[in-house]
Parts: structure tokens; sequence; C-alpha cells
């Protein structure tokens, strides 16, 4: 009788777990809560679970959940050929030791560089010196610690590459595509976009568009935006091969149209860009942010720096002037906005890193990477552009 009663029990349990099993929307929301390297190693349970981990649905549930914060990675100074990279994760915390290395998912002799972070994915290419072999370009995820080389496109001449830009949004689909804006096949005096498609493996070409500044792109909600040398945003629809402008957001008058751009970036879908005074030193400024149907910039968020440079003197250049816009020595190196939780952003001052809240304009010291430093210029080592917004996915 015991024995007939623990054969039922278990045919029972054998029911429920191939019942889960076969139900993708049960089965994704007890994987959503899972650590990442649990989820890892389940990619490989099935070529199912495979698929349902890397999938656009379960990565929109994933960010959701919000269970994983951003990182950083900061490339440092170095007169190494191989660049090393500073990672630490932006969760609230202090990092005291941040982990620090050199890519080696690849052998290339020349070393590595990341060129962008877009939405888990790190476009990175060889770290040639000009006049060197063109560069291998690659697509990396740090999370799976999968990659793939580019293919060699079929038309290309050196020195010809004036931006490279990935475009990957892992919520709508698991393929990608890289947009090289490079010069005309047949004007000197026009760009023109080559593209490859990961789903295609195959290389195409839009038609040309006028010579302007391209190489810091953002990819956003399905668009590649530039800022021109004009007062508009250039942006390119990946889809539909479209370009359109926006408004850049309006200065003050007395700004006499100088205006110095210290961030331009995107998170969680949204693009944000700083402003400041081009003529004088700078100490409170805005954060615009572009409605999400892509008509106007809006200040989302006010920052006033008085009581951080109070706090570090150091980041006041007592050698230079109030009309210099460096007097006060600072880099935006990333803004996470959140909707419903804290948003911030990241400053780099002297040897530090901090983390700035917006909503009560309090700051935490992430890290001091010189303790004792002194010297202003030695001290301030990261650019914007060298500093790369990062987070994960499992859709690579």
């Amino acid at each position: 009788m015991v024995s007939m009663e623990i054969q039922e029990v278990s045919n029972s349990s054998t029911k429920s777990a191939e019942m889960i099993a076969n139900n993708n929307d049960i089965l994704i929301n007890i994987l959503v809560h899972l650590p990442e390297k649990s989820l890892l190693r389940f990619r490989n349970v099935s070529k199912n679970w495979f698929s349902l981990i890397s999938s656009p649905y379960f990565s929109r549930c994933l960010n959701q959940s919000s269970r994983f914060p951003p990182a950083l990675f900061l490339r440092m100074s170095s007169s190494s050929r191989k660049p090393k990279y500073h990672l630490f994760s932006l969760d609230g915390e202090p990092v005291r030791d941040p982990l620090t290395a050199s890519f080696t998912f690849v052998d290339d002799p020349a070393g590595i560089r990341i060129l962008q972070s877009c939405n888990g994915l790190l476009l990175c290419c060889s770290n040639n010196r000009i006049g060197e072999h063109k560069p291998n370009y690659y697509i990396y995820n740090p999370a799976t610690n999968q990659y793939t080389t580019l293919p060699k496109p079929v038309y290309r001449t050196m020195n010809t590459i004036f931006g490279v830009v990935l475009a990957f949004d892992p919520s709508k689909s698991i393929h990608y595509k890289v947009v090289f804006v490079r010069s005309s096949r047949t004007s000197t005096h026009l760009y023109q976009l080559e593209i490859y498609s990961s789903e295609t493996q195959l290389w195409s070409f839009s038609d040309e568009i006028a010579k302007a500044k391209y190489s810091q792109g953002v990819y956003c909600c399905g668009s590649i935006h530039w800022r021109t040398n004009t007062r508009a945003l250039l942006s390119f629809d990946v889809e539909q091969e479209r370009f359109q402008e926006t408004p850049m957001p309006e200065i003050p008058d007395d700004w006499n149209q100088q205006a110095e751009c210290r961030y331009f970036g995107e998170f969680g879908g949204r693009l944000h860009i700083i402003l400041t005074n081009g003529r004088q030193s700078t100490r409170k400024f805005d954060v615009y942010e572009m409605e999400k149907d892509f008509s106007r910039w809006s200040v989302k968020h006010q920052v006033d720096l008085n009581a951080l440079i109070s706090e570090y003197p150091e980041m006041t250049r007592s050698s230079s002037h109030l009309s210099d816009p460096h007097y006060h020595a600072f880099r935006v190196l990333a803004v996470v906005s959140k909707e419903n939780q804290g948003s911030f952003m990241v400053l780099h001052i002297p040897g530090k890193a901090i983390s700035y809240s917006f909503k009560d304009r309090t700051y935490t010291l992430l890290h001091d990477f010189a303790p004792g430093c002194t010297d202003i210029e030695g001290c301030l080592t990261f650019e914007f552009n060298y500093a790369y917004l990062y987070t994960r996915t499992l859709s690579f």
C-alpha cells in the first residue's frame, strides 16, 4: 500500500515537472529569478532552453525585473599596445577593487579595443596603429564570452572609415547590424553607409550622404544618432534605411551659440545629452532627454555641483580662469535614467569616480583611482568617449 502511494507521488511529480518544462510562460517566470551563472548553465540544457533564454521576450522580462545592474567599462590611459579596462558594477555601492584586464577572447596580435557598447554586446576592433594592416572587427558578449569576427567587406580601401556603429536590441531580435561610415565609391565630396547584417551575413550599401561628423554614433530605438556639425541631430533608421533630422536643445542667448557637449548617450531606450556653456565655467547644468516619439528634447534632470566641488576642492583648476569652461575639472561618464527607480550619473573628477543622484543631488564615491592625487591633469584620465555603459544580455 505504501509503495503504491509512493509511486503515485512520483508519477504526480513527474507530470508536474513535464508540465512546467513544456509551458514556456511558467518556465520563464522561474528562470527570470535565477542568478546569471545559473542562466548561462541552463542555456546548455537543451535547444529549447537555449532558444528560450536567448529570445527577445526573455530579454524584455529580464529588463523589467532590473535584476542585473548596469556596469561601466573604462579604458585606462596607457602606452601599452594592448588597452586595459576597468570594469565595475553600478549597483550604488563603492567598488574597492574593480576588475582590470585586457580583452583576450581572441588572439589578436595588435590587442583589442572597445569602439561601442550596445545593449549587452561590445563592438571591438584590432588596436592597429595608423598605416598598419586593416583592423579586424569583433562583436563580443562579455556575459557569455561568445564572439564573432565580422567578415571582410567586398570593397574597402585604407583610411576611408569615418565611424562604426553597432545596432542591436535583444528585446526585438537576436540579430544585429553594423554600420560603417565610409567614403563614397563615386564622389570625394560624399560619404556612404556600408551595412553588415548578422541575419543575412551580407554587406550592403546605403544611398550617398553629405559629409559630417560621424565618429560617435549612438544606437537608440531602432536608429543610429549622430551629433553633426550643424545644430541638428542626424538619425538613421537601420531597418528602413532612412535619415531624418531633429533639432538640438535650445541654448540660452548669452551662450553666443557656443555650446559644449559634455555627454551624449543612451540608457533603457532613452537618448540623453548634456550641453554646457562653452564660454565660461559650469557648476549647474541640465540633462536633456529625447521624447519617445523623437519630436523634441526636454529637461529630464537638473544638476548642481556646488556641494561636490566644496567636498573635492581639487576639482578647481586654480591656475585657470572662470572664463575657462573646464575651470572645474569633471567629466560625465554615464547617465542612468530610470522611470520608477533611482536615476544617477557617473562623474569622473581628478582621480575618482563619483555617483551623483539626480533626485536628491547627493553623491557617493564609487572608486578612488589615485589616492592622494594632487595633479589635476595627471589624475583626470578618462574621457566620456572612453567610458562604455554596459548592460548584460544572454541573447548572443
